[in-house]
């Protein structure tokens, strides 16, 4: 008789623990308004660099700038992950910051929203990948974006 009580409250304390461990992992403690469970992300839309990104509209071959400057570079932001294995730390040029915000003041210090002379916007692959389709297109729309802030556009 005592062993089967110390099975079965064995048994009981063991299911416990793991439907508490388990209703620990649903939850996520990530800050990052890019990440989290799904609740978190519901309705926001992330591009991840496929096709899916919409060609800029153009006024007679310029850019139309669809968002303001931050919002665009936020855009960008979201689908650079393959640039901050290096340029994030050790590659120079070091452009890739923690936030969007602080990766924009530096994208901008080094000329980067000038795309006719913009070492990020004519990068080929080097040893890392050159930029996709949908980057440039996000790029294009950023650059507008902050040349429509600054008054040179739009």
């Amino acid at each position: 008789m005592v062993v089967r009580r110390v099975t079965v409250l064995f048994v009981l304390l063991t299911a416990s623990a793991g439907l508490a461990s388990l209703a620990g992992a649903t939850g996520c403690a990530d800050t990052d308004p890019n990440y989290g469970p799904p609740q978190a992300i519901k309705g926001r839309e992330i591009d991840f660099g496929g096709a899916s990104t919409p060609a800029p509209t153009t006024d007679g071959g310029a850019v139309v700038p669809t968002k303001s400057a931050p919002d665009a570079f936020a855009d960008l932001f979201a689908t650079l992950a393959t640039c901050s294995g290096c340029h994030g730390a050790t590659a120079v040029p070091v452009f890739m910051k923690a936030t969007s915000e602080q990766t924009r003041a530096e994208f901008l210090k080094e000329g980067y929203d000038t795309l006719t002379s913009s070492a990020f916007y004519l990068k080929k692959q080097h040893s890392g990948p050159e930029l996709t389709p949908a980057q440039k297109t996000l790029t294009q729309l950023w650059s507008a974006a902050e040349a429509k802030s600054k008054g040179d556009g739009g």
